[in-house]
């Protein structure tokens, strides 16, 4: 589902490879007045961004193709790389995958409590 955001305001990427993760994840945004944008993988992302960049992104770690951290590191060379909160169903994430990264504004364990995504998210939005 790609939605349509007015130009000029905040949205929040959802990248993941789950479609019912992406559906239930634009229905809690959006009933909390969010504007959202999903995509089905890292690549899906990277196509479909022309104009504009999200205001923060929430991302899978474990993405079909590239990873939710090769995303970031791509788009970190880019120099475009939003606020990103990751979300993931591994039970602990490798230290030395945190240690390397830049700009995560968070960690999510699936099943995580959506007062805390949203938390996490809204000090990114104007």
């Amino acid at each position: 589902m790609l939605a349509s955001v007015p130009q000029g305001l905040d949205w929040v990427a959802i990248v993941d490879d789950d479609e019912s993760i992406r559906r239930s994840l634009s229905r809690i945004f959006l009933l909390n007045g969010i504007h959202v944008r999903t995509f089905t993988s890292a690549e899906d992302y990277l196509s479909r961004i022309i104009a504009g960049k999200p205001r923060c992104m929430v991302l899978d770690v474990q993405l079909t193709g590239l990873s939710g951290f090769e995303l970031q590191d791509r788009l970190c060379i880019e120099g475009r790389v939003p606020p990103i909160v990751f979300i993931t169903a591994l039970a602990q994430i490798p230290s030395d995958q945190l240690d390397t990264r830049s700009g995560p504004c968070g960690y999510l364990r699936k099943p995580f409590d959506t007062r805390a995504l949203l938390d996490l998210v809204r000090p990114h939005l104007s």
